[in-house]
């Protein structure tokens, strides 16, 4: 999945959605937590997302035809069909690729933002100040009204606990601050990467920071060519991140470990 059409319409959703293949006539339980999530808040550091991200429909494409060179099925949803509905269907892909706007609200900036910013921030659930952008996100980020039929476009790491990742053997998120949650004693890390791990994952790979759409495709890339080549998926990213060095050295004349060193990947 990327690439997802933002500034989706609800008539433009529904339309998505009477055409996915993965569509059905009722919908499934998991649906129901993004309608009971929205009166708890969501992470607000996104106004408004851009449509076009050009870099990423690349990375999916160049994705896709790798993983097609090595004889595996594939399903790709980009546009108008990046839908939130979508990767709440899935069940135990042996790999789910996620190509968007990701978004961690810390507790600072959860505060500056609040009416009268010297009170302390509101309490709330950790587990959604992380959050994953679909198609359509841009109108719950303007505060529309979001019909109770329908997503919001806003995957939380709340609800991503609930996904169906049993058997998964690697979830990509190709998106920015994809590693980062708060801290809780004795809990660990609240975020994506826990959320996507009690949801069955074996292993999670995401970012710690944001990275330019060119170096995260060109990194995503040989990463890929080299775990579907047969490398173990830790190694695979080693090498490309090393190999992603030598290039930007070169092409900037300098070291930017901003530009390689983003990608963690946690997990077996």
């Amino acid at each position: 999945m990327g690439n997802p059409l933002f500034n989706l319409t609800e008539q433009q959703q529904r339309a998505a959605l009477a055409g996915l293949d993965t569509a059905k006539k009722s919908r499934p339980a998991l649906a129901v937590a993004a309608a009971a999530n929205r009166s708890r808040g969501s992470p607000g550091k996104c106004d408004h997302l851009k449509d076009q991200l050009e870099n990423t429909q690349v990375e999916v494409d160049t994705v896709a035809a790798n993983l097609g060179r090595h004889g595996w099925h594939y399903k790709l949803y980009t546009r108008e069909r990046a839908l939130e509905g979508v990767i709440k269907r899935v069940k135990g892909p042996r790999l789910l690729f996620v190509g968007t706007h990701g978004c961690f609200e810390s507790d600072q900036e959860r505060k500056e933002r609040e009416p009268g910013n010297d009170r302390a921030p509101s309490p709330e659930d950790p587990m959604l100040r992380s959050a994953l952008y679909f198609a359509g996100a841009n109108r719950a980020l303007a505060g529309e009204p979001v019909a109770a039929d329908l997503d919001d476009g806003i995957l939380t790491a709340y609800e991503a606990t609930q996904l169906n990742l049993q058997g998964t053997e690697l979830v990509v998120l190709s998106a920015c601050e994809t590693a980062l949650g708060e801290v809780k004693y004795g809990e660990g890390v609240f975020g994506l990467r826990r959320a996507l791990q009690e949801a069955g994952a074996e292993a999670v790979m995401m970012t710690m920071w944001s990275v330019p759409d060119k170096e995260t495709r060109e990194l995503i890339t040989l990463f890929y060519r080299k775990w579907l080549a047969g490398e173990d998926k830790h190694q695979a990213l080693r090498e490309a991140q090393l190999e992603m060095r030598k290039c930007v050295t070169a092409r900037e004349g300098i070291d930017l470990p901003k530009l390689w060193g983003a990608f963690v990947l946690v997990g077996r």
